[in-house]
């Protein structure tokens, strides 16, 4: 009969151990969008827009959403991670140019595109505040500028308000 009452103690620690470790968000540091291309301009907010080039959305009344926010600066100008993550890099020359992904717990992850120079390599990981790179105009670009997107769940999201989000990611 103990072995029996000690299996189950055993069983039951065991299950609030893994419990409690399973209910810890991880903290994740987020900078604020001034933060990631210093003095830039804000050229096209997230949201509904008017610009055909935009991804159609019935659910927006122009038909078009703008799926992130672009930051417009000088072509060279440092551009630095707004969360750490492990890095990608790619290329789209139809839409995003050259583009450096950071994805984070496996469900977010923050994308910089139009990029003129990436500074990190693929499989690397970075911190907030790392270089990643330097505004351009590469892909389908009207002028030097970052476009930055959050996708959380592969829903793109507000990038100012999830940066200024104290909650879980």
């Amino acid at each position: 009969m103990s072995a029996v009452f000690r299996v189950i103690a055993i069983a039951a620690s065991g299950l609030i151990v893994w419990s409690t470790a399973a209910s810890r968000v991880v903290e994740q540091v987020r900078l604020p969008i001034a933060s990631v291309v210093r003095s830039a301009t804000v050229t096209q907010p997230f949201g509904c827009t008017a610009v055909q080039i935009e991804p159609f959305d019935p659910f927006c009344p122009s038909k078009h959403v703008h799926t992130g926010i672009d930051l417009a600066a000088p072509a060279g100008t440092p551009i630095y991670a707004a969360t750490g993550g492990l890095v990608r890099v790619g290329y789209d020359q139809r839409a995003a140019g050259l583009f450096v992904s950071v994805a984070y717990a496996d469900h977010v992850r923050v994308l910089y595109c139009h990029l003129l120079k990436a500074s990190v390599v693929t499989g690397h990981s970075v911190e907030a505040g790392t270089l990643i790179g330097e505004v351009g105009s590469s892909g389908l670009s009207t002028g030097a500028h970052l476009h930055f997107e959050i996708q959380v769940d592969g829903r793109s999201v507000d990038p100012v308000l999830w940066l200024a989000s104290a909650g879980p990611s």
